[in-house]
């Protein structure tokens, strides 16, 4: 009987450790819960900052990642990237940042596309969307900007991921 007891307490057990399937990511400061089946990890180094989780086998696809652009400077923003990105999203103030090359972001991110905004914990967040790939950015008043894209998931799974961020 104590065999079988014990037998049976170590298999509940295994089943609740492998149970959850989603791991903690701390990516620039920021907790993320991400899907844990990913097949691959890239890191494309360099100032570019970005990771990528790969889930499935096919090159390119079924991608999730990860960029810090709190310091991009790949595009002439005018002003600091977080204000930048603010001005595509949110009302726009008189803060010196591109005029033309906000209109070009928000033919990107903003026309054509589902987008919704909300704030989690000290940052404002927007999600992306369209059939093809899905954004979200998380804008920090303190400067920080992080952009996390993805080719499958959708709105609520990259809202779970970003929650409680």
């Amino acid at each position: 009987m104590l065999k079988l007891g014990l037998s049976v307490v170590l298999v509940l057990f295994s089943i609740n450790t492998f149970a959850k399937t989603d791991i903690e990511l701390t990516y620039s400061g920021l907790s993320f819960e991400i899907p844990g089946n990913f097949s691959m990890i890239g890191d494309a180094g360099g100032s570019q900052n970005i990771l990528i989780f790969r889930y499935g086998d096919e090159l390119g696809k079924r991608f999730l990642a990860f960029s810090d652009m709190t310091n991009d400077q790949t595009l002439s923003y005018g002003c600091p990237a977080s204000v930048f990105f603010k001005n595509v999203f949110f009302d726009g103030d008189d803060s010196g940042c591109d005029q033309d090359n906000i209109e070009i972001m928000q033919e990107s991110f903003v026309e054509g596309r589902k987008v919704e905004r909300w704030s989690e914990n000290d940052y404002s967040v927007v999600y992306s969307g369209d059939r093809e790939k899905s954004y979200i950015f998380i804008i920090g008043d303190n400067g920080k900007l992080v952009k996390v894209d993805s080719d499958f998931l959708e709105k609520e799974s990259l809202k779970k991921i970003v929650r409680g961020i």
